[in-house]
């Protein structure tokens, strides 16, 4: 086990005598260690949130397409109806355009959490 750190290194290292009373470690291991766990957690906490979005969003989607597909059929023949089908249908680009944007920091996301996972094993 380490020395307890000094006044001096107290005072001027307070973001990281916070971390050590936190993991309740003098040992730089497990303050790092406990560092990147909490954010490997929160990642996969985000990571979970964000593919209940994504799964929320296609579900939308794919309901707009059946409506906009049913609504081509019968709509076209109204002046309410045509306009309500246009507008449709610039709600689902913009969906759509929300779920490449959504799968993209899905994607960021997971790579955070593998590059935690590595930084957590290294620490353990």
């Amino acid at each position: 086990m380490a020395t307890p750190p000094s006044e001096y290194a107290m005072s001027r290292t307070p973001h990281f005598q916070q971390l050590r009373m936190a993991s309740g470690s003098d040992n730089l291991q497990g303050c790092f260690h406990l560092l990147f766990t909490q954010q490997y957690a929160e990642i996969d906490g985000l990571i979970n949130e964000l593919c209940e979005k994504r799964d929320d969003l296609v579900r939308k989607i794919e309901r707009m397409e059946k409506l906009v597909e049913e609504g081509e059929g019968f709509c076209v023949f109204h002046d309410c109806g045509y306009m309500g089908l246009e507008f449709m249908k610039e709600s689902l680009e913009i969906d759509k355009k929300v779920l490449a944007a959504l799968t993209g920091l899905l994607d960021v996301a997971c790579e955070g959490r593998r590059e935690k996972g590595r930084h957590v094993s290294r620490f353990e």
